[in-house]
């Protein structure tokens, strides 16, 4: 039986990288911190892509998120490359680290949380915001299946 444990990443835990569709040739590219020593989320960004030589940087002072719609990166807000239609929604994963969160999570038949030392119980973790069709049993190979399409595209 495979086991999930909460370690209490948060969406923020995989916004060192994005992968994203270059606007200019829809080929794949990636976006990340200039400095890597800078972790906060308003460290400035580049984004490049190696197959035309696209490149931009961003160095603003606020981020936005959309929750809803197609999905974006948070910095130039252009189309993430790891996504495909699903149970009816939208798969998506910023980098091949989240993509593993997601598949380690909807792998798992048991998933265990314990709750803060110092903070108790919390939902801000990801793995209490996973929407409710990707937490279902009855998606799992569906789920698993558009993982391994994902995964052929990088």
């Amino acid at each position: 039986m495979e086991r999930f444990t909460d370690k209490r990443d948060t969406i923020y835990s995989f916004q060192d990288e994005f992968l994203l569709q270059c606007p200019s040739c829809q080929s794949c590219a990636i976006v990340r911190r200039i400095d890597p020593e800078d972790v906060s989320s308003f460290a400035p960004r580049r984004f490049s892509c190696k197959a035309c030589g696209t490149s931009k940087d961003w160095s603003e002072r606020k981020i936005v998120r959309s929750w809803y719609g197609q999905p974006v990166d948070d910095y130039f807000h252009y189309p993430l490359w790891l996504k495909v239609p699903c149970c009816g929604q939208m798969l998506w994963a910023y980098n091949l680290q989240h993509l593993d969160f997601i598949e380690a999570f909807v792998r798992a038949e048991l998933r265990e949380r314990k709750p803060d030392e110092q903070s108790g119980w919390s939902n801000r973790s990801l793995f209490s915001r996973l929407p409710k069709w990707m937490q279902s049993r009855k998606n799992r190979e569906a789920i698993l299946k558009a993982i391994a399409k994902i995964r052929q595209s990088v």
